[in-house]
């Protein structure tokens, strides 16, 4: 696998939670599946390719069709909230990283989440999301209808997604990933997210 297809992957992880974060914001629910292995990649810091770090293709199969079908290319498509959204994470993750001895507490607190029972793993990435993400500029403002975004247990899971997010982020970065990168290989992140697509 080379890294164009390394990049890709980790970019449609991170429009897959920024997806669930919409749909969470807007309905109070997304899909359970996709949730799950978003939050399990956050603790996954020893994977053998890629694509492990989310147990497989097929878990970011949506991610990599709102790709596939073209929504870098064209944004002003109904995904530009979603696209919004991760172009936010992509500059939260370089405003943090920018700071090393931060960044290396935060790293220490995400490989902490391994630790942690999967009743009260959601809390814990929420509670990490505010201790070291929310005082980064810029804030994410999410949209939504107020009836699920004060819903018990709704607002965790939302930071949640974001910090799941956020773990992909830092991914983009590792596989060489920049803004540059975002614009000059729009079509060629189409093409290949077309091809890994075939393989799910």
């Amino acid at each position: 696998m080379n890294l164009l297809d390394e990049r890709t992957i980790a970019l449609a992880a991170i429009l897959q939670a920024c997806s669930s974060v919409q749909s969470l914001a807007r309905s109070g629910a997304c899909i359970e599946r996709e949730e799950l292995a978003l939050l399990k990649s956050i603790s996954v810091l020893d994977a053998v390719n890629t694509p492990s770090v989310y147990g497989g293709l097929s878990e970011l199969s949506s991610g990599l069709e709102t790709i596939a079908t073209g929504a870098l290319v064209n944004t002003a498509s109904q995904h530009l909230e979603v696209l919004n959204y991760a172009n936010g994470l992509l500059r939260l993750q370089a405003n943090l990283y920018r700071d090393q001895h931060t960044f290396a507490e935060f790293a220490q607190e995400v490989e902490r989440l391994s630790g942690v029972s999967e009743d009260d793993f959601v809390t814990a990435c929420s509670e990490l999301y505010q201790r070291f993400i929310s005082p980064l500029s810029p804030r994410i403002i999410v949209q939504g209808e107020e009836v699920h975004l004060q819903t018990d247990g709704v607002p965790d899971r939302i930071r949640g997604m974001l910090l799941a997010g956020i773990r992909s982020a830092v991914l983009w970065q590792q596989k060489g990933g920049n803004r540059f990168r975002l614009i000059w290989e729009r079509t060629r992140m189409q093409n290949a997210a077309k091809s890994l697509s075939a393989n799910v």
